[in-house]
Formats: C-alpha cells, structure tokens, sequence
C-alpha cells in the first residue's frame, strides 16, 4: 500500500466537493473529498486507498443522471472528469470512461467513424451512459460495446454479454465498481455524412425542455411511456418547492432554484399519482446520492 499512498498524494483532490456545481440538477449538498485521478494507475491506486480506509465512497463522471442530497456526504468521490480519450484500437475504439459524448463525436467527425451518432446532445460521459446503458428511445450504447474494462479490485474485462445490458440497467450498476474504459464496434463513413447524421439527431432533442434538470426521471414501463402515464395523470406542471414538472415532456423534473429535497419528495408524488391511477409503479431512472429525510420528502 505504499506504493499506493505515494501515487495518492500527487492525485489532484478538493475538500468540501459541492455536487451542486457538478450535476445537471445543479443540487446536492457537499462531500468531504473528491479525487481527480488522470489515468488508470491514478484511479486504480485512489480506488485502493479509499476502499483500505474503509470509506464510503461513489464514483461521478458528468453528473447528469443523478441527485445528490442536500445534507453532507460523509465520504469520497471518485469524479471521472480527466479520464478522457479515444483511439482506435484494431477493429474497435478505446474510449476512457471519463470522454464526454462531445469529444467522442468530434473524434468520430474528424476520423470518419460511425455509429454513435444518435448520442448526440446527451450531456454524459461514456462511463455513466454504459453503466445506465443510456441512449434515445429505440437504440441504447450496447448496441456499440463490445467489452468494459473496470475495476473492483482488481483489473477485469466484462464482455458484452457479462455485461447484463437491460432496461437502463447493467451488471455494472449492481456493483461498486470504477469503469475505467469501454472497447467499442465503429463503422466507417464519411466525415461529411457523420457530422451530417449528428445534426439529424441534435435537431431532434432540440424540442426537449430546457432548464436544469436529469433528461428522463423515470424509465419507460414494458410497452408504456413514463412520460404519457404522467401527462394523462394531469401531473404537467406540478409543483413542489422550487421544482416542477415540466409541461413541454412530464418525464422531465425542472429545478426552479429548488433543494433536492424539492425534486424528491415531487418524484414520491408523480410515483404515487400514477400508481393510483393507473395501477403501474413507476422505476427512478436517476440515481440517488446520499442520505434523505423521507419526513421531509
């Protein structure tokens, strides 16, 4: 471990890490630590470390699918922020857990690479998205991944079919482990017709509500929409505190200048609404980080 402590020490870090200016939600309270580890060794080793303390501890790229609480959270985060890059490695791309859909698609333009352009406009990171297996309605990132590279400790490969890919779920969701890379199929094409299709799709999510907000909050239910059952159950425009309902798509929570507490205890309602009504219990998309007071939510 001293090899590990050594490498540890040169990782950048920030006490008091406020979530709110690291979410989508722009929510949450603060975190006694994060670390910013570089490369592999960096978070390998920053991994190692906490789990030796015996730490809480989670892991964050983009911040665009979750909720954090407003009270401190007395552990470390692991942010996936410097764990950039893609290459093309034989047949399929190398993409670092911490590479933005932006960046992956400026790579794919300038190199002629298809396939991954229905992400477009999805403020993730490569990491989050497969972890939730995230995408749009009819097409999800594995349909792209070949393998994932993590870390829980000690370094392993899950093949796509170890990967459990379901309904914004995958295996890595179950565990606690740090995803350090995804090996990717590719296509080639035209960069004209690449940059092309990514403004087809950017186009498309351009009617999305605007605001602050997590994209979907709950996952569609076999054969329904989450966002029509909430629209038919008269939920558009609901408020609580400082967080509403968006009445352009009801699967959408806005922040309104609100607390997560706000953004909670309006997810518990539209749940129970829907249930009521309609007899289907809907399931978070978003995850949650920290403590809630459920009094208060």
């Amino acid at each position: 471990m001293e090899k590990v402590e050594r490498i540890v020490k040169t990782v950048k870090s920030e006490e008091n890490f406020d979530f709110s200016k690291h979410t989508t939600y722009g929510l949450g309270g603060k975190a006694k630590i994060c670390y910013y580890p570089e490369n592999e060794e960096e978070a390998v080793a920053v991994y190692k470390y906490i789990k030796k303390c015996g730490e809480k501890f989670i892991i964050l790229g983009k911040g665009s699918n979750v909720l954090p609480s407003d009270e401190f959270y007395d552990g470390a985060v692991i942010s996936t922020k410097f764990l950039q890059g893609v290459e093309t490695d034989g047949n399929c791309l190398r993409i670092s857990s911490g590479t933005t859909v932006s960046t992956l698609l400026n790579y794919c333009v300038k190199n002629g690479i298809a396939g991954f352009e229905y992400l477009a406009g999805i403020p993730a990171s490569i990491g989050g998205l497969v972890l939730m297996n995230g995408g749009i309605n009819n097409k999800h990132i594995e349909s792209n991944i070949l393998s994932v590279r993590l870390f829980d400790g000690k370094i392993r490969e899950f093949s796509h079919k170890n990967c459990n890919f379901g309904n914004k779920h995958s295996t890595m969701s179950d565990i606690n482990a740090l995803i350090l890379a995804v090996y990717a199929g590719f296509e080639r094409e035209k960069p004209e017709s690449v940059e092309k299709n990514i403004n087809y799709f950017l186009e498309l999510r351009r009617g999305q509500p605007k605001g602050k907000s997590c994209g979907c909050v709950f996952k569609n239910p076999e054969g329904a929409s989450a966002g029509k059952l909430i629209d038919e159950a008269g939920l558009k425009g609901l408020a609580f505190g400082g967080a509403c309902v968006s009445c352009e798509h009801a699967n959408f929570i806005i922040n309104n200048g609100g607390r997560a507490s706000d953004v909670r205890m309006l997810i518990r309602t539209v749940k129970s609404a829907v249930y009521e009504k309609f007899g289907v219990d809907l399931e978070e998309e978003v995850v949650y980080i920290g403590e809630f007071n459920e009094l208060n939510c």
